[in-house]
């Protein structure tokens, strides 16, 4: 009869648990953990026991790194992730009925439109070249049809509202959260 240990410590509030077959992901250098908690790295599946929603998170020094190059400028992607994230990989969280997750907090469906880079959704979403890729890839793919400008506005409000964001009135919010971050 194989039975799974567990062992729990809480720390300042928050439970860190220990199964049994975590060996996998401490000896990958990481700590498993659900992964709608903060990752300072990238989540890795098939480490952890306990669920699929616990997952790997392997601290990275990549993620430091700088945001993928494309029509949409370094300093806007920037303003949106600040926005978004505070520019950190903060794993998923529920929003407009899905998950949305990393830096960027991308949804499974703009991770797809994208060409689902990284060949996981939310390790791409919580790593940040990965993930300002993923956001460059969308824009390629549907700024060109939206008869908006080439503005960090227009990338900035169909980042938010999809295809068709940057025409859409109840984006208008959500560009004024990127311009306090230093955009125009």
């Amino acid at each position: 009869m194989n039975r799974l240990i567990l062992f729990c410590v809480v720390v300042f509030a928050s439970a860190v648990c220990t199964y049994g077959s975590d060996a996998p992901c401490l000896r990958a250098g990481g700590r498993c953990q659900h992964d709608s908690l903060t990752c300072s790295g990238n989540y890795r599946t098939g480490l952890c026991s306990g669920g699929v929603r616990r997952r790997c998170c392997v601290p990275s020094s990549s993620n430091s790194g700088s945001f993928s190059t494309g029509m949409v400028s370094q300093q806007c992607l920037k303003c949106i992730c600040n926005v978004e994230s505070g520019c950190r990989p903060i794993g998923c969280h529920w929003d407009v009925n899905s998950d949305s997750c990393g830096y960027f907090q991308i949804k499974r469906a703009y991770w797809i439109d994208c060409g689902s880079p990284g060949g996981d959704w939310k390790t791409c979403a919580n790593n940040l070249a990965c993930s300002s890729r993923c956001v460059q890839a969308y824009m390629a793919r549907y700024h060109r049809n939206s008869g908006c400008s080439n503005s960090c506005q227009s990338f900035a409000r169909i980042h938010n509202g999809g295809p068709r964001g940057c025409r859409n009135s109840n984006t208008a919010g959500y560009w004024r959260r990127v311009q306090a971050q230093g955009c125009n």
